[in-house]
């Protein structure tokens, strides 16, 4: 009978969890920056199911942000099987923490040795037996980036699981007198939990360490007990319960890396520290940022437009074969028509702009560059008055605004949290890159795309100096930034081809049926009501077409539906052959990038932060879209006279 087993991911930050979930689940899910919710997929184990669960990457169980209180909460109110720690061998005393402390919660476990290679040519070598016998559990060395090790550590998993490897870990003691006064908490908490729980050693630590994590019920029955025993540590060693426990927990990490880790100095400083210290150099840092930035859209750009023009021809040719319909069955041709102009708009429109940008992100992201990229900017972000934490979230909103409104968990303050939600709508995903790639290509040239990239940072400013007359002062940026490595060509590609795969599912019946229906909506002028809501703004304030306003009502499902809907709306085949001048592209791609957010990041926010804040967002998007593209049509006005 199949089985299944539940098993969770724990690490911390930069360990490469994220990493090995990839490799262990064939990327079945993809994820950008750092870990802020819990992915899971399913994992075949050799005729059992591994429930294969991420959680957010944390320090210490002792949690801070909302995210590393998922995975305590997870840890403690969870049946779970098997903890599979991912250790950074290259900071192995920091890491060896954490585990110590994973070891106190009396959950079987399996060590992960990943970054093994990092450590080696940092000159320090690590005996992973010896580490076994020590801790008495499996330790696997692996390069997560590159998939070396995966199949040993399934092995291992399925060893323990199967009650086929006799592992009985090691619960570290502490110093005497705090094991004394540990027992005494332990037996009092030993009668108020049940079985399916973790550890009566893992609450007694907590109790005195971090009475917080507790519930009321062990709380209100051990309040005596650990008021007594803080006392006396206090009076013993001068200190507190967290700062007791933790000079523990540090000196046995330390006393077990000593044992299992020779370290020899090298010589030489390794080729990619000497990159990375030009990349987060003072004034360098900053020199390496603009090119980057300008290869990066450069190449989407060029990229983009290269595979458009692949397209261009046979998609053509089907075009042709649709018209003759017209006059044998007219709702047939109707139909038919409308899902040819929704194919166009993904395989001619879409994806061109979509593959390369998903690549080049993915080969960013496997480089640690993007924490780099946040290190620098928030400098600038401060001077701006924006809050430092919302570098990162605001970084991965070019991505996609999702993971990016789920990043914001990082941020402690509920107030600054909310700000920055707010403020990422505005950040162009990569479904609006797209339409701004796709229309810039076909009238105005990469100089105006790069203008509206130059807008959006101004918007980000503008609101920034704004949050600084409501905040008293922006909170300074805690990032652990992670070593610059090669990015893993394999890995890229496969993460490309997993989220072109994603966007074709969950898409392309978007695009397909919504232009579809969008013919039938024209046909029978029922598209005539639904342009009457944007009239006012669209052709009124901003001089396009009215037949624009259905688009923009598509394009609140999918962004992408609004290139093919805006070639459906006017009746033309290629995106190139649309009506508009230069004036009306740029406005009209400058509404598009701010207005409105999607339908899955409205329903985000409503999740995360409430109704009150979605509708503001949601008007606030409308406002600053319409006065934007408004200013741009004045300002080009005098700039084209005669358009």
């Amino acid at each position: 009978m199949n089985k299944v087993y539940k098993a969770v991911l724990i690490g911390q930050p930069n360990s490469g969890k994220s990493t090995l979930f990839k490799v262990l689940s064939d990327i079945k899910v993809v994820s950008s920056g750092p870990t802020v919710e819990v992915n899971s997929t399913d994992v075949n184990l050799y005729g059992d199911t591994l429930r294969l669960i991420d959680l957010p990457g944390l320090f210490s169980l002792n949690y801070i942000h909302p995210a590393e209180e998922i995975t305590v909460k997870f840890l403690l109110h969870q049946k779970i099987d098997l903890i599979i720690n991912v250790v950074d061998a290259s900071m192995l005393t920091r890491s060896l923490e954490l585990t110590i402390e994973l070891l106190e919660l009396g959950i079987p476990m399996v060590v992960v040795l990943n970054l093994e290679d990092i450590a080696n040519s940092q000159g320090h070598t690590i005996n992973s037996e010896k580490l076994s016998k020590l801790l008495n559990l499996p330790v696997v060395p692996t390069q997560a980036l590159y998939g070396k090790g995966a199949k040993n550590l399934l092995d291992e998993i399925y060893k323990l699981l199967s009650n086929q490897a006799n592992y009985k870990q090691t619960v570290f003691r502490y110093t005497h007198h705090l094991e004394e006064e540990l027992k005494k908490v332990e037996k009092e908490i030993r009668n108020h939990i049940n079985g399916n729980e973790v550890s009566s050693r893992f609450y007694a630590i907590k109790a005195i360490e971090n009475p917080d994590i507790l519930s009321k019920t062990i709380t209100e029955h051990v309040e005596n007990i650990q008021k007594e025993v803080l006392e006396a540590l206090q009076k013993e060693h001068g200190m507190d319960g967290f700062e007791c426990i933790s000079y523990e927990r540090h000196h046995l990490a330390m006393k077990i890396s000593e044992q299992v880790c020779i370290i020899q100095p090298t010589r030489k400083t390794p080729f990619l520290n000497k990159i990375d210290n030009l990349l987060l150099h003072p004034v360098y840092g900053y020199f390496f940022l603009t090119v980057f930035f300008f290869l990066y859209f450069f190449l989407i750009f060029i990229l983009g437009e290269f595979l458009s023009s692949l397209t261009e021809e046979p998609l053509s040719l089907i075009t042709i074969e649709v018209e003759k319909l017209r006059n044998i069955n007219l709702l047939l041709y109707i139909s038919l028509h409308g899902a040819v102009q929704g194919f166009i708009g993904i395989v001619g429109i879409v994806l061109p702009y979509f593959i390369p940008l998903v690549l080049l992100t993915s080969i960013f992201e496997e480089t640690g560059y993007l924490s780099r990229v946040a290190f620098l900017i928030d400098g600038l972000m401060h001077k701006i008055g924006l809050h430092g934490k919302s570098v990162v979230p605001i970084i991965l909103g070019f991505g996609c605004s999702v993971p990016a409104i789920y990043a914001t968990r990082m941020i402690e303050n509920p107030r600054d949290r909310m700000i920055t939600a707010v403020l990422i709508p505005f950040v162009p995903c990569s479904a609006r890159i797209a339409v701004i790639f796709a229309l810039a290509a076909a009238f105005t040239g990469p100089f105006w795309a790069v203008v509206v990239f130059a807008y959006v940072l101004f918007i980000l400013a503008l609101h920034g100096k704004v949050m600084s007359k409501i905040l008293t002062k922006p909170t300074g940026l805690i990032l652990d930034i992670p070593r610059l490595q090669r990015p893993s060509v394999r890995g890229s590609m496969r993460t490309t081809w997993l989220r072109t795969k994603d966007f074709l599912k969950e898409a392309s019946i978007f695009l397909l049926l919504g232009s579809i229906v969008l013919s039938w909506l024209e046909y029978f002028h029922f598209a005539d009501y639904l342009n009457i809501i944007f009239e006012p703004i669209l052709t009124t304030i901003l001089g396009l077409p009215e037949q624009l306003g259905s688009t923009l009502i598509f394009g609140f499902l999918r962004k992408e539906l609004i290139l093919v809907m805006a070639n459906q709306a006017l009746g033309v085949n290629f995106i190139g052959e649309l009506p508009l001048n230069i004036i009306q592209v740029v406005s009209f791609i400058i509404f598009v990038t701010f207005y409105f957010p999607c339908l899955t990041t409205f329903v985000v926010i409503l999740k995360e932060f409430g109704t009150k804040v979605v509708i503001f967002s949601a008007i606030l998007s409308v406002i600053v879209a319409t006065i934007s593209a408004y200013l741009f049509k004045i300002v080009l006005g005098f700039i084209f006279i005669g358009l």
